[in-house]
């Protein structure tokens, strides 16, 4: 009897010792499967943090990028500036040196003098050649525009209308004397509106006319050869070099 009861009780423990066990691995299974979302967790924020990193980091990279890629173009810029400053203070100091040598006469006239316009205006304050003021534009347009130094079309004016004070470059802004001929000078010279508009004019008529080959009156390409066709007085392109030279000291009067 004492056997039979030992059995009963060692068969019916069994199934509570089974229950215990099983209870005891779910919860370790479930402490594991609780670590193991943590670590996941863990690793989804480093990699979340990892990411904003990179993230950050390539657009530092890209801002860094556009930075330098602004700078190289502003360094390009102002080289670029450079070397047109230097090709203008260049031209200015050959024009300036050219017409002050008395040699303005012989000098290519589709050349670039890249005077300014407070050069040509000072110049003619310093001269009182006021009826000139205010065309120091219009002179370093053309030159842009037409390719005909603007210190030759400068000293043209200057002789032909008497610094600006000729009764034509008064009442008919006519700066060049152009068509004041025969027997009533003043009735057949050209009116333009503006002293702007005879500077262009006569820019115009010398680059297609005179200097380029082929055209009309060319004789050559500087004022020697211009005044075989442009004007009666023979001794005309050595006073216009003579006026070059006058232009520019006033102009420059520091001296380049």
């Amino acid at each position: 009897m004492r056997i039979s009861r030992a059995k009963f009780f060692i068969f019916s423990s069994i199934p509570l010792v089974l229950l215990l066990f099983w209870q005891h691995q779910l919860a370790l299974e479930e402490e594991r499967q609780a670590q193991l979302q943590l670590q996941i967790q863990e690793l989804n924020e480093a990699y979340m943090n990892t990411l904003n990193d990179l993230t950050e980091t390539t657009q530092e990279k890209e801002s860094l990028f556009n930075q330098l890629h602004d700078a190289l173009e502003r360094i390009e810029q102002i080289e670029q500036r450079n070397k047109e400053l230097e090709l203008i203070l260049f031209n200015q100091q050959q024009t300036y040196r050219t017409a002050v040598a008395y040699k303005g006469s012989t000098m290519p006239a589709l050349s670039q003098s890249c005077f300014t316009e407070k050069m040509y205006e000072r110049a003619w304050s310093r001269l009182g050649a006021h009826g000139l003021k205010g065309t120091g534009a219009a002179l370093v347009s053309a030159e842009q525009r037409y390719g005909v130094n603007s210190l030759i079309l400068a000293a043209i004016a200057y002789i032909e209308s008497a610094g600006g004070m000729s009764r034509l470059a008064r009442e008919k802004n006519n700066l060049f004397g152009l068509g004041a001929g025969g027997a009533n000078p003043y009735s057949n010279a050209f009116y333009f509106s503006s002293k702007e508009e005879s500077i262009n004019f006569v820019a115009n008529l010398l680059s297609h006319s005179y200097l380029s080959r082929g055209g009309r009156f060319y004789c050559g390409d500087n004022l020697v050869a211009i005044n075989m066709r442009y004007a009666a007085d023979p001794f005309w392109a050595e006073k216009v070099g003579q006026a070059m030279a006058k232009i520019a000291r006033a102009a420059c009067p520091e001296g380049r």
